[in-house]
């Protein structure tokens, strides 16, 4: 399974607080599409997606500070508004000041929504995957996650189980991609050990930001996802320019368990459909 094609690169950009924050260009043609994942992903989540849409826009995606190639905060600054602050550094350094359009996933949906509240003039389309504004659990009311597995084998069983409906060419990309060696020859996921204690966007409100959106914005859920329909549809009704489609044959993280379904809609709405 290639990882990889002839046309995508890897870039580096200083982050809000000197941080160096990394992306995966993509390539492609169009206006630029940037790509942000969720919680216990990284860039190469948008793998498939990216291949699937690059023919109408040019796609990029980031790995947020604390996750993958990017830098770790020392002091734990991981909140969503942290994460919308290297945003804005990233937009100006790979859109040459023209809007982009953003498709984020579960947290990076949130950072996203902040974002596009607060920049309507940089944003053209906006796509949120799978997410709620805000939260009943609290920032350390976690899933239970293995810190670590015995080798590629192991992590590659964990993906599959996972993400069930996910093809066997993205289950490898995951697990090449977001696992790590660390110390005693194990394989961890590539982000700061903090997330497996903390979830900072737990305590993120963003039902007020949604009237205030400008962008055309897609809302995508996900059939078999713990998020409920009914909050997406009253963000739907929120947000002024908005439509709703739901992803069948999928559980939460919707780029690397549907990819190709998740193009299919995104082809439409950023043509304009």
């Amino acid at each position: 399974m290639p990882l990889t094609t002839s046309d995508t690169s890897h870039f580096f950009v200083e982050g809000a607080a000197g941080n160096r924050m990394h992306g995966l260009d993509f390539g492609g043609d169009g206006p630029v599409l940037v790509c942000l994942h969720g919680v216990t992903g990284n860039a190469w989540n948008w793998h498939e997606v990216a291949l699937g849409v690059r023919a109408g826009r040019r796609v990029v995606a980031l790995d947020f500070r604390g996750y993958g190639e990017s830098q770790w905060s020392p002091t734990h600054d991981y909140t969503t508004a942290d994460h919308v602050a290297d945003l804005v550094g990233v937009v100006e350094s790979v859109s040459g000041g023209s809007p982009v359009d953003l498709a984020g996933s579960s947290w990076g949906a949130l950072v996203a929504i902040q974002y596009a509240a607060e920049h309507p003039d940089h944003v053209g389309r906006l796509v949120v995957v799978d997410v709620e504004p805000s939260f009943e659990q609290g920032e350390t009311d976690l899933f239970p996650c293995p810190r670590d597995h015995a080798d590629h084998d192991e992590v590659r069983a964990a993906v599959a189980a996972a993400y069930p409906n996910a093809g066997a060419d993205m289950v490898e990309v995951v697990a090449t991609t977001c696992y790590g060696p660390i110390e005693g020859g194990r394989l961890a996921p590539k982000h700061d050990p903090f997330f497996f204690e903390r979830w900072p966007f737990r305590s993120d409100d963003h039902w007020d930001r949604l009237p205030r959106i400008q962008a055309s914005t897609l809302h995508v859920h996900a059939s078999g996802s713990f998020v409920r329909a009914d909050v997406m549809a009253e963000m739907d009704r929120l947000t002024p320019d908005s439509h709703l489609v739901e992803i069948g044959d999928s559980t939460h993280v919707v780029p690397v368990d549907n990819p190709s379904a998740l193009v299919d809609s995104l082809v439409e709405f950023l043509a304009g459909g």
